[in-house]
């Protein structure tokens, strides 16, 4: 997930900067400005030295407030610091949790729990499309707060759409239901941490050292896969296996409509494994 800021509190202390420059700070109205600027043409010099907090009048904080034009905004951070979950996202997202399988062998990390990176549905190429325009004409260094925060989180939804859109049909709604979920199980990760960080010998010179051993456990026969970055690795298996990406995706989605997390992954590992083990096979007796 990517955030886009903290919630901070603003406490400004201004001791020699020059009334137009702490405006532009704090974004006072213009009118304010003028009579600040005369105020201090006015004051006796020592005084002006002995100030070192600038104090605002309430007429001035309501001016500040309705200069809508200059006013310093703080982007809305709400979303990405929220722990007010739906009932239903954060159901789903203990559920997903629980389910989460550690990876056998090492110290940490964990086996996949979704099949992901495949070819997506025409609808849902149409939906990260229209995201990424949308995307292009805002900017990604939009200064406008809404318009910043409408970026980040279509980069997010984006990223939802790529990992969950080879399935089924997605809307906005579902993307967004998704990244629901995954914001809700990071927060109560991090509340409730199940697994502590690998560190020297404990991390693996094989990242794929886990599954693989996963699969052997279970008896099944893992082709030798490339770890390359921008690549799936499940089309990287199934092509080893003997199996073209078209077959490979019409299988994975004939099992996606009944099943879902590690029942998905792992029948789709056997599906894999089988083919692989009979592609082998054929092959030895030739």
């Amino acid at each position: 997930m990517i955030a886009t800021c903290r919630e901070i509190d603003l406490s400004i202390t201004i001791s020699t900067m020059p009334p137009q420059s702490y405006t532009r700070v704090l974004g006072l109205s213009s009118t304010y400005t003028r009579s600040r600027d005369e105020s201090v043409s006015n004051r006796d010099t020592s005084s002006a030295t002995a100030s070192t907090t600038v104090s605002l009048s309430a007429a001035a904080e309501q001016a500040a407030k309705n200069d809508v034009s200059t006013r310093l905004k703080l982007p809305d951070a709400s979303y990405w610091m929220r722990k007010d979950f739906p009932d239903d996202i954060l159901a789903e997202a203990k559920a997903r949790l629980a389910e989460r399988q550690a990876a056998p062998g090492i110290g940490d990390g964990y086996l996949p729990s979704t099949i992901s990176n495949l070819p997506l549905l025409s609808e849902n190429q149409a939906l990260l499309d229209q995201f990424r325009q949308e995307m292009k004409e805002i900017g990604h260094n939009n200064s406008d707060p809404e318009m910043n925060a409408r970026f980040n989180r279509l980069l997010n939804l984006s990223l939802r759409v790529q990992i969950e859109g080879w399935k089924a049909p997605m809307s906005e709604v579902d993307a967004q239901r998704e990244l629901d979920i995954q914001q809700a199980m990071a927060v109560v990760d991090a509340e409730n941490p199940t697994q502590t960080a690998a560190t020297g010998s404990d991390v693996p010179t094989d990242p794929l050292a886990g599954w693989k051993l996963r699969w052997q456990q279970e008896g099944l026969t893992m082709p030798s896969v490339d770890v390359t970055p921008g690549n799936s690795l499940w089309l990287d298996l199934a092509d080893k296996a003997g199996i073209s990406q078209d077959e490979f995706v019409a299988k994975a989605r004939e099992l996606a409509t009944n099943l879902k997390g590690n029942a998905l992954t792992q029948a789709v590992e056997r599906f894999i494994s089988d083919r692989y083990f009979a592609t082998t096979t054929t092959s030895a007796k030739a």
